[in-house]
């Protein structure tokens, strides 16, 4: 051994207790020592991936470079990564690679955590062993790839509401593979041991956390998964890697919590049940593979890949409303990235621009015991049939995270697609106390014979639903849910076994362009059109007109208000009540009986162009629901329009939405609350327009379509590195 040799060991081990974090040796780089020796002169002839590259320094590196030649070659595999350090934005870089990925849909150029990590583990080496500044400057710049998101060239990905995942595939949809998260970990704690104040503290713990958050989704109870999307079982060596890369972090973070973990691994690892188990589910899994995979060959044709992601939506109903609403925000997002189909049961619309496949009738309906097993049967059927006709899907997005979820999640399984679920609150029915009481008050109004025969039905629905609920929770690969975390959805959600890694929380998109803001003048003369009064307080009411929206509580607010207003904004007060539903007639009549006939007009059910023309008109927006779940899209579209909001506390988003004076939240179901907002906002024009206009302004940026658009990117596919890379150089 050389005196240099000698002389570097010595003043690395005298750095060790400053550092904080153990540069010499790191045991872990030895398990990536699986491919042929890399020498100099390959890689100068144009051969090497930084793949292969960085772990086979770092296994260099872990041998104590016990010759001059082999610190000379250590120090060329990092100069052949400097030099081939690719510049993706203005201040960070990476090491993409090519490489088609077996199980992934990759497309040029992605990276890597795992090579991200190991990469700036062998700068910091070299560094310490050159003290050159160009290694740690470079080593800098690919930390700054853990501070971005994959769509924009980095490697995280978000988990949850605040957490993230270093990404060992850096595509879309993420993997959250175990391994590749914590070989970058220990990339970010080198760097940190060389340059502790750089800022990065807040992101390992943002990382570290939602380690801990997911961790136990990786444990089987007698085994591990190599990540969160395949669910595949390790391998007696990968668990054997899992539980080395555990020892590392734990010692690192100075969490004993991964040691813990450790250490129930290690005990997986030896126990023979374990160990059967293991072999035995293994063996299970790759039956139920071939088993598919003769199905797709026998039954269903080829799968022919396009330009575009093929998009099946199914959905109960293609009618206007709150989902209808969301998924033409889908369709403004991914027209140019998406081609989508809709799959449905009925129509109610102009279907001039949709292409549409029907299956069962309209009189089936998902929302009785046993049509609902008939709704799903036909809908099943239908995705495999239109397979077997050549309809080739790259994902499905049901509209509902139940009926409509199961359906399609256990055909997307046989046809081999991917199924992104995004539920408007039916999950959240399930269980849902109000709701099942609602469906017992609406039987009271059916004759006496058909009463005792839909109350026996109902009784049978709900376990059936449970029952459902729990299949969709198996089969569908992904959940989206609109609404603010604390709204009771994650917990729900965990009630039928949907991990967190399996759910996002969204902002609905809402275009405000679309959305018009009239000045004096033009609000008049729209008004005038309309049959109002020019200078009328326009408060409007738009949803369906059931139970659950609380209208018997804006009636009685609105003939309390009216008692204490003065005799000028008694007149000028109009009520537009937009919408339709089973209480039409018995909420004429209570206007009636409570004469507010000269204020409260029925308008119907409108068009979703009615509903943006109604609210440039109107002052005030009243929502009165006494359930909600998710994110109402009427309270963001009268956000849009600039109206002042009146709204309850159902759901959770309103209070969020609504907060900091963008609009007024009040009790469920409190009439003196509601009575107060009114008088208050009718007697001062002024104060609406204020909270109109900062609602608005918030809309634009919390729930704009490129938020929204990055979101499904997200959750469906994306792998478009090289369209970055290619970017960069057009502006250099």
């Amino acid at each position: 051994m050389s005196d240099y040799t000698i002389e570097r060991k010595a003043r690395l081990s005298a750095q060790k207790p400053n550092t904080g974090f153990s540069l010499y040796p790191i045991d872990m780089a030895s398990f990536l020592m699986t491919s042929p020796p890399l020498s100099v002169d390959v890689l100068q002839s144009g051969g090497g991936d930084p793949m292969d590259v960085a772990p086979y320094a770092l296994a260099l590196w872990n041998r104590d470079c016990v010759t001059d030649a082999e610190t000379t070659q250590f120090l060329a595999l990092a100069h052949w990564l400097v030099e081939h350090e690719v510049l993706i934005g203005d201040d960070f870089s990476g090491w993409p690679t090519t490489r088609s990925h077996p199980s992934l849909r990759t497309s040029g150029s992605w990276l890597s955590a795992r090579t991200q990590g190991c990469v700036v583990s062998v700068l910091t080496r070299a560094y310490q062993v050159t003290h050159e500044d160009l290694f740690l400057n470079v080593a800098e710049r690919a930390v700054r790839t853990f501070t971005h998101d994959i769509l924009d060239g980095g490697i995280q990905s978000p988990v949850g509401s605040s957490g993230l995942f270093f990404e060992e595939v850096a595509v879309y949809p993420a993997t959250h593979h175990f391994d590749g998260f914590v070989y970058a970990m220990v990339g970010l704690y080198d760097y940190c041991a060389l340059r502790p104040a750089n800022g990065l503290n807040h992101l390992m713990q943002r990382a570290l956390e939602t380690l801990r958050g997911v961790i136990a989704e990786f444990d089987t109870g007698f085994w591990t998964y190599t990540d969160l999307t395949h669910r595949q079982l390790t391998s007696s060596i990968q668990l054997f890697r899992q539980i080395h890369l555990l020892e590392v972090l734990a010692e690192q973070s100075a969490d004993s919590f991964y040691a813990t973990v450790a250490a129930r691994w290690t005990r997986y690892r030896v126990l023979p049940g374990s160990r059967r188990r293991a072999s035995a589910s293994r063996l299970a899994a790759y039956g139920r593979r071939a088993l598919l995979e003769g199905i797709r060959h026998t039954l269903l044709p080829s799968r022919i890949g396009g330009p575009s992601v093929r998009v099946s939506v199914p959905l109960n109903s293609l009618a206007t409303g709150g989902i209808l609403t969301v998924l033409r925000g889908v369709t403004q997002v991914t027209k140019d990235i998406w081609t989508i189909e809709y799959l449905t049961r009925y129509v109610d619309l102009d279907e001039k621009g949709y292409s549409v496949h029907l299956f069962g009738s309209a009189m089936m309906a998902p929302w009785q015991f046993p049509t609902v097993w008939v709704y799903m049967w036909d809908g099943f059927r239908k995705i495999l049939m239109l397979a077997r006709q050549g309809r080739s899907y790259d994902f499905f997005l049901p509209q509902d995270g139940v009926f409509t979820a199961a359906a399609t999640g256990l055909a997307a399984k046989i046809t081999g697609a991917r199924t992104v679920c995004i539920d408007h609150a039916n999950l959240t029915l399930v269980d849902n106390d109000i709701y099942r009481e609602e469906r017992k008050k609406a039987l009271l109004l059916k004759p006496f014979p058909w009463r005792i025969l839909s109350g026996v039905l109902l009784k049978m629905y709900w376990p059936t639903l449970k029952s459902i609920a729990h299949l969709s929770a198996r089969v569908v690969d992904h959940f989206l849910v609109p609404g603010v975390v604390g709204d009771g959805v994650e917990e729900i959600c965990q009630g039928f076994g949907i991990p967190q890694s399996r759910l996002t929380r969204f902002d609905s998109m809402i275009n405000v362009k679309r959305h018009i803001v009239f000045d004096a003048s033009e609000r008049a003369g729209e008004r005038e059109k309309k049959g109002l009064l020019a200078n009328a307080i326009v408060v409007a009411i738009i949803c369906r007109l059931s139970s659950e929206k609380g209208l018997e509580i804006a009636l009685a607010s609105i003939q309390q208000t009216l008692a204490m207003l003065e005799p000028a904004d008694k007149a000028r007060l109009r009520v537009v009540i937009a919408g339709d539903g089973p209480l039409r007639e018995s909420l004429e009549e209570d206007v009636r009986r409570r004469d507010l006939g000269g204020t409260c007009l029925f308008w119907g059910d409108i068009s979703a162009d009615d509903v943006i023309r109604l609210l440039a008109i109107s002052d005030i927006f009243l929502y009165t629901s006494t359930r909600g779940a998710c994110m109402p899209m009427a309270v963001l579209e009268a956000m849009a329009s600039g109206c002042a909001v009146i709204a309850t506390t159902q759901p959770l988003a309103n209070t969020v939405a609504l907060a900091d004076g963008r609009g007024v939240i009040v009790q469920t179901g409190n009439v003196e609350e509601t009575t107060a907002a009114l008088v208050r906002l009718v007697c001062n024009p002024t104060q609406c327009r204020v909270i109109g206009k900062a609602a608005r302004a918030y809309i634009s940026v919390q729930h704009s379509p490129l938020i929204f658009r990055r979101m499904l990117q997200r959750v469906s596919f994306w792998s478009n590195l090289d369209d970055l890379l290619n970017l960069k150089k057009q502006t250099v």
